[in-house]
Protein backbone atom coordinates (compact mmCIF):
# COMPACT_ATOMS: atom_id res chain seq x y z
CA UNK A 1 0.00 0.00 0.00
CA UNK A 2 1.40 3.66 -0.97
CA UNK A 3 1.77 6.16 1.40
CA UNK A 4 -0.77 8.23 -0.55
CA UNK A 5 -3.45 5.00 0.01
CA UNK A 6 -2.94 4.58 3.53
CA UNK A 7 -6.09 5.76 5.50
CA UNK A 8 -5.18 8.83 7.91
CA UNK A 9 -6.04 9.19 11.56
CA UNK A 10 -7.08 11.80 13.75
CA UNK A 11 -5.02 12.83 16.72
CA UNK A 12 -7.54 11.53 19.49
CA UNK A 13 -7.16 8.01 17.70
CA UNK A 14 -3.61 7.70 17.70
CA UNK A 15 -3.34 9.60 21.55
CA UNK A 16 -6.47 6.85 22.32
CA UNK A 17 -4.33 3.83 21.13
CA UNK A 18 -0.92 5.01 22.89
CA UNK A 19 -2.70 5.89 26.29
CA UNK A 20 -4.12 2.29 26.39
CA UNK A 21 -0.56 0.75 25.19
CA UNK A 22 1.22 2.41 27.74
CA UNK A 23 -1.32 2.41 30.96
CA UNK A 24 -1.76 -1.57 29.90
CA UNK A 25 2.43 -1.70 29.84
CA UNK A 26 2.45 0.07 33.58
CA UNK A 27 -0.37 -2.41 34.24
CA UNK A 28 0.82 -5.93 33.78
CA UNK A 29 4.93 -4.06 35.09
CA UNK A 30 2.99 -3.54 38.36
CA UNK A 31 1.00 -6.82 38.10
CA UNK A 32 4.09 -8.64 37.75
CA UNK A 33 5.98 -6.51 40.71
CA UNK A 34 3.03 -7.25 43.47
CA UNK A 35 3.02 -10.96 43.96
CA UNK A 36 7.14 -10.62 44.26
CA UNK A 37 6.34 -7.92 47.36
CA UNK A 38 3.23 -10.50 48.30
CA UNK A 39 6.00 -13.74 48.42
CA UNK A 40 8.76 -11.99 49.89
CA UNK A 41 7.07 -10.06 52.89
CA UNK A 42 3.96 -12.62 53.27
CA UNK A 43 2.88 -9.94 56.46
CA UNK A 44 2.90 -7.14 54.24
CA UNK A 45 -0.45 -8.42 52.44
CA UNK A 46 -4.07 -8.03 53.30
CA UNK A 47 -3.82 -11.56 53.30
CA UNK A 48 -1.02 -14.57 53.46
CA UNK A 49 -0.07 -15.82 50.09
CA UNK A 50 0.95 -19.00 51.69
CA UNK A 51 -2.54 -20.13 52.93
CA UNK A 52 -4.27 -17.82 49.69
CA UNK A 53 -2.32 -20.14 47.23
CA UNK A 54 -2.49 -23.46 49.83
CA UNK A 55 -6.57 -22.72 49.95
CA UNK A 56 -6.66 -22.45 46.05
CA UNK A 57 -5.21 -25.11 45.57
CA UNK A 58 -7.63 -26.98 47.35
CA UNK A 59 -9.80 -26.12 46.02
CA UNK A 60 -12.04 -23.62 48.31
CA UNK A 61 -14.70 -21.30 47.10
CA UNK A 62 -13.94 -17.71 47.28
CA UNK A 63 -15.78 -16.94 50.26
CA UNK A 64 -14.01 -19.50 52.47
CA UNK A 65 -10.24 -18.16 50.29
CA UNK A 66 -11.17 -14.87 52.16
CA UNK A 67 -12.46 -16.13 55.08
CA UNK A 68 -8.92 -18.35 55.71
CA UNK A 69 -6.80 -15.39 54.45
CA UNK A 70 -8.11 -12.53 55.73
CA UNK A 71 -10.78 -13.04 58.23
CA UNK A 72 -13.54 -12.23 54.79
CA UNK A 73 -13.33 -9.95 51.91
CA UNK A 74 -12.21 -6.84 52.68
CA UNK A 75 -14.04 -5.40 49.57
CA UNK A 76 -13.83 -5.19 46.11
CA UNK A 77 -11.45 -1.86 46.10
CA UNK A 78 -9.35 -2.80 48.96
CA UNK A 79 -6.35 -1.64 46.71
CA UNK A 80 -7.21 1.67 48.14
CA UNK A 81 -5.90 1.57 51.73
CA UNK A 82 -3.76 -1.38 51.07
CA UNK A 83 -1.51 -0.11 47.88
CA UNK A 84 1.23 -0.29 49.72
CA UNK A 85 1.43 -4.00 50.33
CA UNK A 86 1.91 -6.73 47.81
CA UNK A 87 -1.91 -8.12 47.29
CA UNK A 88 -3.03 -4.24 47.41
CA UNK A 89 -0.08 -3.00 44.53
CA UNK A 90 -1.41 -6.32 42.05
CA UNK A 91 -5.19 -5.10 42.79
CA UNK A 92 -3.76 -1.85 41.61
CA UNK A 93 -2.69 -2.54 38.57
CA UNK A 94 -5.38 -5.05 37.81
CA UNK A 95 -7.90 -2.29 37.86
CA UNK A 96 -5.58 0.23 36.15
CA UNK A 97 -5.25 -2.53 33.72
CA UNK A 98 -9.01 -2.86 33.65
CA UNK A 99 -9.86 0.93 33.44
CA UNK A 100 -7.59 1.85 30.55
CA UNK A 101 -10.42 2.51 28.58
CA UNK A 102 -11.44 5.04 30.98
CA UNK A 103 -8.65 7.15 31.03
CA UNK A 104 -7.87 7.18 27.10
CA UNK A 105 -11.40 7.71 26.52
CA UNK A 106 -11.50 10.89 28.50
CA UNK A 107 -8.39 12.20 26.67
CA UNK A 108 -9.81 10.90 23.32
CA UNK A 109 -13.12 13.02 24.42
CA UNK A 110 -10.98 16.48 24.56
CA UNK A 111 -8.79 16.11 21.66
CA UNK A 112 -11.84 15.50 19.80
CA UNK A 113 -13.97 18.39 21.16
CA UNK A 114 -10.45 20.48 19.78
CA UNK A 115 -11.60 18.48 16.36
CA UNK A 116 -15.31 19.40 16.56
CA UNK A 117 -16.02 16.02 16.40
CA UNK A 118 -18.97 16.69 19.08
CA UNK A 119 -20.67 13.04 18.10
CA UNK A 120 -17.65 11.36 19.16
CA UNK A 121 -17.01 13.84 22.20
CA UNK A 122 -20.52 12.64 23.38
CA UNK A 123 -19.78 9.03 22.40
CA UNK A 124 -16.19 8.86 24.21
CA UNK A 125 -17.67 10.43 27.17
CA UNK A 126 -20.65 7.78 27.24
CA UNK A 127 -18.64 5.10 27.09
CA UNK A 128 -16.56 6.55 30.07
CA UNK A 129 -19.50 7.07 31.85
CA UNK A 130 -20.29 3.17 31.28
CA UNK A 131 -16.39 1.85 31.90
CA UNK A 132 -16.68 4.40 34.98
CA UNK A 133 -19.98 2.69 36.89
CA UNK A 134 -18.74 -0.61 35.87
CA UNK A 135 -15.23 -0.56 37.66
CA UNK A 136 -16.72 1.76 40.62
CA UNK A 137 -19.66 -1.39 41.18
CA UNK A 138 -22.34 1.16 40.80
CA UNK A 139 -23.81 -0.87 37.94
CA UNK A 140 -22.42 -4.83 37.84
CA UNK A 141 -24.02 -8.12 36.20
CA UNK A 142 -23.30 -10.03 39.57
CA UNK A 143 -25.81 -11.30 42.24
Amino acid sequence: MSPEERPTFSSAQIVYGQIVYWVTILACIMCMIGPLIAMSSAENNVGNPHYLFASIFAGDDAETVWNKVAGGFPGGHFWAKNFTKGDGFTQLGLALGCSVALWALIVAAFLYMREKVYLYVALSLWVALLVFLSASGVVSGGH
